[in-house]
Parts: structure tokens; C-alpha cells; sequence
């Protein structure tokens, strides 16, 4: 019943305006903010006493997970799901924004009406066969929501905006010397003594007691949680399964076959010379005789090129001997290329033909013969091709149908099942640590089945894209929250736990020890001789992409201090878990290095890939812009309400 009501008012323009006039009259007698609050909402903060109201905040933090969502393909991942942290970021980021609009006016930043009339004037979007439309512009605005009015300010704040932050990130620059002295840095090389200890031998060769695992289980037990977990009910429309089921004949397969033979088969194909002789005085009696004298020089042996480079009067072609090229279908007037098409053999010459351009003398010079496929190759090829047009129509037919169900029925999913014919599937559990498939395990799936609007709600989900043209929607059946591991479950992972805190104690002794002895005075290779552990690196002179150490070594080892008159000694952990003792011996900077073109031309060599020429940077002006912003976020009055708070971060979070 209700299906047939919404058709009906869908079907009619009367019926449909009535019912929005209706609905519109109390809004325009009491005002809609009545409806919703009783009055004017107290500000959820305040930024320098302008406030931020509710409204604002609940758009910006919609406005948020809208944008989260499409960079997720349609759910947001359980990572960014959590809707005080995204309530918490919408409501700073209008902070940011009320202190830089702030700073702006204070500035006297303005976009004045010419400006902004020519601005609007330029706007394809409004712009009519090229030209401003009035009508146009005031149409696109009412269909988006907004005045006129609200739209100049809002294009007015924009642009002041924009003039405001370029005016900062734009004009910023490096100096010769700070750029010389970046590129010194960035060639800098630095030589180390170094001793590494070995994380994986050092767990090798440790021995873990039963009691010592109990123990360490115990301690640990509410680290050893299996995940949270559902069952699942889901339709899945999968357009390669639509298409699989469709049926084409033999007989529907050849008719596409012969209405797109040019995609399988070249069509026979056939080059050609000509002389003609235009119409002029002469009468076409006249031409045809004179046409018919030259083809007995023709026949007598006379070439055919050279009488076109006499006496044709097309001047395209008399000078290559008449010569046209291939025919092809179209590209000339049906009577000369019917013509060229009855010659039977590679040169033979026609009876002249008249055409509306003049009387013509056609030889064949070649011909290409057909090639291409035969329908037997292409049957299944063709086959494939209509089952996934056909598929392509009735997926987003079948995909539409699905979605509007699913939404209209949101506590059930078999009213979309009955509608289209899709079997409803229950899964096994699923959750984050166990492989459930390609389909069930997408992030996409997995961010649904866990979303409050899907699990707490009792919902069922949007529509989940899995890859081109294969979308899923789901409801929650079962749910169970994380519960605790048993020992024999997660044994093998307490051993290596408990071997690793061993082995990262012992290696932290050995390098203690090691930092030590290299302070003073000891080389590597003799630090690293009495340690089967250890790997001694003698003198390695290291850049600053060297890859013989991880990143974070690297880091470590160009942030020390340059030595002087005592050692220069450090330690750091590697990503992999082994440890390095450091002695820091010297810091070079070598001088830039030609390439030999450079040398003989006495050319200064290019700087190093990645270090900041002098000049303009705009990389440095986005940094002081943000720096600037978040000085200004500093100085400003920052009041947040204790409703705002309150809902941000809520008891346990």
C-alpha cells in the first residue's frame, strides 16, 4: 500500500506540490527552529565571543564522516568510526576556522563588488552558449539551498580567505646562503664505528620455564583477547554471477557478429588510379571519346601513370600518376566506386565513367583481400561480451532495486530478496584476525557489520561496494564482545614474548658494555670479537640515504654532536629489534661534484636531488602559513561549553 501511495505522488505534480504546501505552512507561520529547539540554541564554544552553534557543529562533523566514507568506498573503517573523535575534530577544525576568519576581517581582507561581479560573471557553471545567465545562476542556487545573497557572502569569505593564506604561502622564499648551506647538509657524510648485536640469535638461545610462561600469561591474561565478532546475514549482487546466468543463442551471437563484423574481419580492400576530364566545353559525348582514345593507348601499352600526369585534369592526383589509394567504403560517389569494385583483376582499366565531377578512366592497382576472424573463433568471445552487456543493464537495475528495499526495510532483508531474486546468505563468525574471504573480509564489510548503526541499531546496512559492479548489504544476526584467551591458545606467542624481553635485556648489557669500550678507544672488530652476537662495522662512512642502518639509526647517528676532544658514543634500537653501539669518529662535507659535461663547460654542478634551491618556496610558505595558524590558535579566546565536552568525550572514552 504504502509502495503504491509513493508511486502515485511520484506520478503526480498536483499531488506532489499540495503535500509540500502543506507541510510548508506551519514552518512559514511559526519558523522551523521552533520545531526543533524552542529558540535560539545556546553556542556549543566561542572564538574570540563569536560563537559556534550546534547547527554548524552537527554539518561539519556530517560533512566529515561523508568525506571519510568515500575515501573508504561507502563505510568508515572501525579506525575512524568513533564518534567523539570525529565530533572532537569537526568542532576544532571550526575553531581553526572562526580564529582565521577572525585574524582575515582584522586584516581587512575584502573582495570588493566589481571584483565579485566579474568573479560570478566568469563562472561556467552560471554561463549560458558562453555567455552570464541570470535565470541560470538563480536557478543552480535555489536548487542547491541557498540565496543569492548567502551565496556572494559566502563566495566573498572564500576569497578573502584564499587571498589571506597565499598571501603567506606564496611569498615565501630561501636565501642563497640558507640554500647552500641545506645543500652542504644534504651532502654531508658521516663515519662511524659501529656494533651490532643480533636480536633473533640472542632469542635462540634462551630457555623459557613452564612457570615463567604461566606466570607471565597471568600477568599479561587481559592482553590474550579474541576479537569481537558476528554473524552475518547479506544479499550479494555480483554482476560476473548476473552475467554468467544469461543465456545467448548461436543465433543471437552470429546477428551481433554480422552487425559488428568491421570489429572482426578488414574488409576487402582496393587501391586506384584515375584520369579525369572535367566537364567544360566539351560535351560529356565528347569526354567520354576522348577517355576512350586514351584507353586504347592504355591497351596498346602506354602507361597509365604517364597519360594521368598528361591529360588528367585532377590536379590532386596527376602528378603521383593518378593515384588515389585505398578505397575506401563512402569516400567516393557510388558510381566510380562501384566501378572500381566490378574490376576484376590488379590492373585492369574501366569504360569511362561519369560521374557528377566528370567522365573518369579507373585503374585497379591492388587488392587487399578480406581477413580477420571467422565467427567460430569469436563465438565465445561474442557470447561474453552480450552476456556482460546484458548484466551491466540488469546489475544497476537489480543494484537500485536492492538499495531502496533495503533502506525502506531496514529490519529485514528478505522484502529486497523476494524483490529481486538474490539469495539472503548467513556467514560463519567474522571478525578482524580471521580470514573470511574476499568478500566478507573487505574493509568495507567489516567496518559495517561493527558500525552502531548496523549493530547497535539493528539495521541494515548501505549498499557496500566491493569492486566494479559486486556490492554487498548486510544485517547483524549474532554479536559477542572480545573474550579472554585460554593458555594453549596464545602459548607460542607468550614463548616469543617472553624471549624477546630476555633478549632485549641481555643485548642492552652487551651494549652498555660495547658503548663503553668503543668510548674509549676500541675498535670495532675487537669489541665484536669475543661476541658471537655482534657485527662489528669498522670506519663506515655513512649519506644521509645510506642504507645499511634503518631510518631511525640514520636519524640517530646524523643528530650527534660533532666529535671533539672526547668520544662521541650512542646506542639505538633497530626496527628489527637488534641494537647498535656508535661511535661518531668524523663529519664531512664534500665539496659538489661535477659530471664531466659540467667540467668541460665549467658548469657549477646541479644541487643534490631533494635539497631547496634559493628562490621561491612554496613548500616553506604552507609551513609557515600552518605555523602562523597555529599561533594565532594559541592566542585566541577558546571557550568550549560543557555540552560540547560533555558529548565529545563521554564517561570511559
Amino acid at each position: 500500500m504504502l509502495l503504491d501511495l509513493r508511486e502515485k505522488i511520484r506520478s503526480s505534480k498536483p499531488l506532489k506540490y499540495s503535500i509540500i504546501t502543506l507541510i510548508s505552512i506551519p514552518f512559514v507561520l511559526v519558523g522551523i527552529g521552533s520545531y526543533f529547539s524552542g529558540g535560539t540554541a545556546a553556542p556549543v564554544a566561542t572564538v574570540n565571543g563569536e560563537p559556534i552553534d550546534p547547527v554548524q557543529w552537527e554539518r561539519a562533523y556530517q560533512q566529515q564522516r561523508q568525506q571519510l566514507s568515500r575515501m573508504f568506498g561507502g563505510q568508515l573503517p572501525e579506525a575512524f568510526a568513533n564518534e567523539s573523535v570525529l565530533r572532537e575534530q569537526a568542532l576544532q577544525q571550526l575553531i581553526t576556522q572562526q580564529v582565521l576568519e577572525s585574524e582575515v576581517v582584522e586584516q581587512r581582507f575584502a573582495v570588493g563588488d566589481a571584483t565579485l561581479a566579474r568573479a560570478i560573471r566568469n563562472m561556467p557553471n552560471f554561463q549560458v552558449d558562453g555567455r552570464f545567465d541570470t535565470a541560470s545562476y538563480q536557478a543552480q542556487l535555489r536548487s542547491s539551498g541557498m540565496s543569492v545573497p548567502m551565496f556572494e557572502q559566502s563566495y566573498r569569505d572564500t576569497t578573502a580567505l584564499t587571498q589571506f593564506r597565499t598571501g603567506i604561502s606564496e611569498t615565501s622564499f630561501t636565501l642563497p646562503q640558507e640554500a647552500e648551506r641545506l645543500a652542504a647538509l644534504g651532502r654531508q657524510t658521516r663515519t662511524v664505528e659501529a656494533v651490532r648485536f643480533n636480536f633473533e640469535k640472542a632469542k635462540e638461545g634462551i630457555d623459557v620455564s613452564d612457570e615463567e610462561v604461566v606466570a607471565y600469561f597471568e600477568e599479561n591474561q587481559d592482553s590474550y583477547q579474541f576479537p569481537e565478532r558476528v554473524k552475518i546475514q547479506y544479499i550479494e549482487l555480483d554482476s560476473t554471477v548476473v552475467a554468467s546466468e544469461i543465456d545467448i543463442s548461436d543465433d543471437q551471437a552470429q546477428s551481433y557478429y554480422d552487425d559488428n563484423r568491421a570489429r572482426y574481419v578488414t574488409l576487402e580492400q582496393r587501391a586506384a588510379s584515375h584520369i579525369l576530364l572535367e566537364s567544360g566545353d566539351d560535351s560529356e559525348a565528347d569526354l567520354i571519346a576522348k577517355l576512350e582514345a586514351i584507353k586504347a593507348r592504355i591497351d596498346a601499352g602506354e602507361s597509365f601513370a604517364d597519360l594521368a600526369k598528361e591529360a588528367s585534369e585532377d590536379v590532386g592526383s596527376s602528378e603521383a600518376g593518378g593515384s588515389l589509394g585505398v578505397i575506401t567504403s563512402g569516400a567516393m560517389v557510388p558510381e566510380f566506386e562501384q566501378a572500381v569494385f566490378a574490376l576484376e583483376a590488379e590492373g585492369d582499366v574501366s569504360a569511362p565513367v561519369v560521374t557528377d565531377f566528370g567522365v573518369h578512366l579507373i585503374k585497379l592497382d591492388s587488392i587487399t583481400a578480406e581477413s580477420g576472424q571467422a565467427f567460430d573463433e569469436v563465438k565465445d568471445e561474442i557470447i561474453e561480451t552480450m552476456q556482460r552487456d546484458e548484466a551491466d543493464r540488469e546489475f544497476f537495475d537489480l543494484r537500485d532495486l536492492l538499495a531502496e528495499l533495503a533502506f525502506d526495510n531496514a529490519g529485514s532483508l528478505e522484502p529486497a530478496a523476494d524483490a529481486t531474486g538474490l539469495e539472503v546468505k548467513t556467514s560463519d563468525w567474522l571478525d578482524s584476525d580471521t580470514d573470511s574471504g574476499p568478500v566478507l573480509s573487505t574493509p568495507g564489510v567489516m567496518s559495517a557489520a561493527f558500525s552502531p548503526e548496523v549493530l547497535d541499531e539493528e539495521n541494515n546496512s548501505d549498499l557496500i561496494d566491493i569492486s566494479d559492479r559486486h556490492v554487498v548489504v548486510l544485517r547483524v544476526l549474532e554479536h559477542e564482545d572480545q573474550r579472554p584467551k585460554a593458555l594453549d591458545d596464545v602459548r607460542d606467542d607468550v614463548l616469543d614474548a617472553l624471549k624477546g624481553e630476555k633478549a632485549t635485556t641481555s643485548l642492552t648489557d652487551l651494549v652498555t658494555s660495547a658503548v663503553t669500550s668503543l668510548g674509549a678507544g676500541e675498535t670495532a672488530a675487537v669489541v665484536a670479537e669475543t661476541e658471537e652476537l655482534a657485527e662489528a662495522f669498522e670506519q663506515e662512512v655513512l649519506e644521509r640515504q645510506s642504507t645499511v642502518f634503518d631510518r631511525n639509526a640514520l636519524t640517530r647517528i646524523f643528530s650527534m654532536s660533532h666529535p671533539g676532544d672526547s668520544a662521541v658514543t650512542d646506542s639505538v634500537t633497530l626496527a628489527n629489534g637488534d641494537q647498535l653501539a656508535l661511535r661518531l669518529d668524523a663529519v664531512q662535507t664534500p665539496e659538489p661534484v661535477a659530471t664531466d659535461d659540467e667540467a668541460e663547460e665549467g658548469v657549477v654542478p646541479a644541487p643534490v636531488a631533494g635539497v631547496l634551491e634559493a628562490g621561491a618556496n612554496p613548500r616553506l610558505g604552507t609551513t609557515e602559513f600552518e605555523a602562523f595558524l597555529e599561533s594565532l590558535r594559541g592566542k585566541a579566546d577558546v571557550e568550549i561549553m560543557d555540552s560540547a565536552s560533555t558529548s565529545i568525550a563521554p564517561a570511559g572514552y
